[in-house]
């Protein structure tokens, strides 16, 4: 009989028979360690083979009997369930698959058994579960999982509660090695729920929904799944490597109690008290790590500027910080379409029973500027979409940008949190494809090597390396690596392209009334380009196939298109590019979006999102990178603006709006980017007022100043206007 912590002794070489009752389930040699996938023959602890159906039907058995609700200490059987199966003739393998009708799988056979129902009825009726307590057979996925993690030497525990300062409390589930070594945690907190892949289960039909999905994840994935938890590291990468992983859902997620409040505070002081409860624990070695994309990777730096005392490094993969001109008004210009999904359980269920949130999308149409009301909204601890300090962020920071996200969500955040963090440990990468690269297997050993240094103090030389990585994109989703010491990179040369309001001498196939010139020289004479700034908010965004099923060469503009000569070498584009117009309107104000692209020797776009981001067609119509102002928030920033980087104070004392006909001197950033542009293409400037999905069908549409009103560009020796490239000097290019 194993004791209480499922210790047996065995001889040398010794062959142990396993039983429950008189009913045998299976033999193995005797180890220090084993588990049910040892004792089947057939699986031999192979964790490919776990679908066996013996194998599965022993796992649901044991599980169905286990006394309690967590098997995450193990299957407990009391003596009186021994009794009670006895020496019944159950068939763990074909079950009554050799009688008339019975079920053809194994598997529904075990479960149709009558020898197998009658079991479960006795037990039931005995009560060894408690007065009251039913049960019904495991389910082969939930039975399977569970199998899988104790083969992986992984403990699950579920809604674990983590108390919190202010008397209430969030849910979490927990993973960590089934070991007493104290191991240091991995924790991320937020919005999209807990369950596998997604979402929050809250009956018993949506936990079987998810365990079937895991089952199916790890059986060949045939859905297609990108990893075990949205945006969360997976568990099998990690925790049999030493690490505890905590997933928490914020205050009004899932099943936390409380009111939503997206990227605030009540949330960052809820993070706060489930890291330090992390490191109190047990299992825990008192050092904490975050590691999150996204929604899990902006929490972090809000986190991190309430200094709590066990965080010691973070890695935040497409993140923002400041949250005012990174998310919610870019470039001054409502972002309105993304972020309502939150509220929206059809498409993001990870609430468990009625949404109770802030309404955040209102205090930010009610909050224009960066300053309206920062205890409520942006400030440093606003109610939601707090910006934090980010001088108080000390602990080492791994931050990653992801150049080929087509709305370039998180791309400039990213860039500015590695660049604005003042911590002297800290690393910056630019992939090419952040949810897949995410979860590659060098980049996997290259965080945990990452924590390894941090938190368990291992000198593995990673703090040695280059602290940037760039992945050039060359198009179609290929690149090459660049690393360097320095970011933006010093040897840098910023190059000028001028704007000429004057037709470009080429044949191109673009849908855009106006198709100019751009210069590498201030043009000759003065001339502008006036386009309508209304926009038929019906027509989309994106270029359907013609009359002849074929995709056009080009993405349309809704504006004005500059196009260059063609280029007389390659060229590796990367950093910060930026726009100085001049622009009017005939309304009090402009919104003027900036789009990067590159037509090939044929005139056709050459496509820098690539295959391996967003499959099927249509890819090549995002841009090589992009830019947004609200031209009435022109003001620049003079302690935060550089000579590539210009950054406006989006202050409402410094609010400009248009007087008509007035002509004005505007600088846009353009989210930084890389890129390799080859001899012979040319680069094409869009500036437009609205580009819907083309720039991530995210930004706001104003009519008061779009309908009806004219924008005008102006160009020429009295309006010197420019777009600006980080070009790196031609030995940066290897022969590719």
């Amino acid at each position: 009989m194993t004791d209480d912590e499922g210790i047996f002794e065995y001889r040398d070489g010794e062959v142990v028979t396993f039983l429950v009752g008189d009913t045998v389930l299976g033999a193995a040699r005797g180890s220090a360690r084993l588990t049910l996938a040892d004792i089947v023959a057939r699986v031999g602890g192979d964790v490919s083979k776990l679908a066996d159906p013996g194998l599965t039907n022993i796992a649901r058995f044991l599980q169905t009997l286990h006394v309690g609700d967590d098997l995450a200490d193990g299957i407990t059987l009391t003596p009186q369930i021994h009794e009670l199966v006895g020496n019944r003739p159950i068939d763990f393998r074909y079950g009554l698959m050799s009688l008339p009708g019975a079920p053809a799988n194994p598997v529904d056979a075990f479960t149709a058994d009558p020898v197998v129902a009658a079991l479960l009825g006795d037990l039931n009726a005995s009560g060894v579960w408690g007065a009251g307590s039913a049960r019904s057979l495991r389910s082969p996925s939930a039975a399977r999982n569970e199998v899988r993690r104790t083969v992986m030497g992984i403990r699950c525990y579920r809604d674990v509660r983590i108390p919190l300062k202010n008397g209430s409390h969030v849910f979490a589930d927990v993973f960590r090695p089934d070991t007493d070594e104290p191991v240091p945690v991995i924790m991320n907190c937020g919005v999209y729920g807990r369950a596998f892949v997604h979402h929050s289960t809250a009956t018993p039909e949506q936990i079987e929904q998810h365990e079937v999905m895991e089952d199916r994840y790890f059986s060949g994935n045939p859905d297609g799944y990108e990893y075990e938890n949205h945006e969360s590291i997976n568990t099998v990468d990690w925790v049999p490597y030493g690490y505890a992983l905590v997933r928490v859902d914020a205050p009004g997620a899932g099943k936390s109690p409380g009111t939503l409040g997206i990227w605030g505070i009540d949330e960052a002081e809820a993070y706060y008290d489930a890291i330090e409860w992390a490191a109190a624990q047990t299992w825990s070695n008192g050092n904490v790590g975050l590691w999150g994309m996204s929604y899990y990777a902006v929490n972090q730096h809000a986190v991190a500027s309430l200094k709590p005392p066990h965080l010691k490094a973070m890695i935040a993969i497409g993140t923002d910080a400041d949250l005012y001109e990174e998310l919610m008004y870019t470039g001054g210009i409502l972002n309105e379409e993304f972020f309502p999904m939150w509220f929206d359980k059809a498409i993001v269920p990870a609430i468990c029973g009625e949404v109770d949130a802030k309404d955040f999308m209102a205090m930010g149409r009610a909050n224009p500027f960066r300053d309206s009301d920062p205890d409520a909204i942006f400030g440093p601890r606003a109610e939601v979409l707090m910006s934090p300090d980010l001088s108080n962020v000390t602990v080492p920071l791994w931050s990653v940008a992801a150049t080929s996200h087509p709305s370039h969500f998180h791309q400039l955040g990213s860039s500015e949190t590695y660049l604005n963090t003042p911590t002297p440990d800290k690393k910056l990468d630019f992939w090419e494809d952040w949810f897949l690269k995410s979860y590659a297997p060098d980049t996997v050993r290259d965080h945990r090597d990452f924590f390894d240094h941090w938190l368990k103090g291992v000198d593995n030389g990673i703090m040695d390396r280059p602290p940037v990585r760039l992945e050039i994109r060359t198009g179609l989703g290929a690149s090459y690596l660049l690393e360097e010491d320095e970011w933006p990179i010093a040897r840098t040369e910023y190059v000028r392209s001028y704007l000429d309001a004057a037709p470009v001498d080429a044949d191109l196939e673009i849908a855009c009334d106006h198709v100019l010139r751009l210069s590498s020289t201030v043009p000759d004479a003065d001339r502008s380009v006036t386009y309508s700034a209304g926009v038929d908010l019906a027509e989309p965004g994106l270029p359907a196939p013609g009359p002849d099923g074929r995709m056009p060469a080009t993405a349309p503009c809704r504006g004005a298109t500059f196009i260059s000569a063609p280029m007389e070498h390659d060229s590796v584009l990367a950093g910060y590019p930026k726009l100085v117009a001049w622009v009017s309107s005939t309304s009090a104000d402009m919104d003027l979006h900036v789009g990067v692209r590159v037509l090939d020797e044929a005139g056709r776009e050459v496509d820098y999102c690539g295959p391996a981001q967003i499959p099927g067609t249509g890819t090549l119509f995002y841009p090589l990178t992009k830019g947004w102002l609200k031209v009435s928030h022109r003001r620049l920033d003079p302690d935060r603006s550089t000579e590539y980087r210009p950054k406006h104070t989006h202050r409402k004392a410094d609010y400009a709006p248009l007087q008509d006909g007035e002509i004005v001197p505007i600088e846009v950033e353009i989210v930084p980017s890389t890129g390799v542009i080859r001899k012979g293409h040319r680069i094409r400037v869009d500036l437009e007022p609205y580009t819907g999905a083309g720039h991530g069908n995210r930004h706001g549409y104003d009519p008061s100043y779009h309908d009806g009103a004219q924008n005008t560009i102006h160009t020429g020796p009295s309006h010197p206007s420019y777009i600006q490239f980080p070009f790196l000097p031609a030995t940066s290019l290897d022969a590719r």
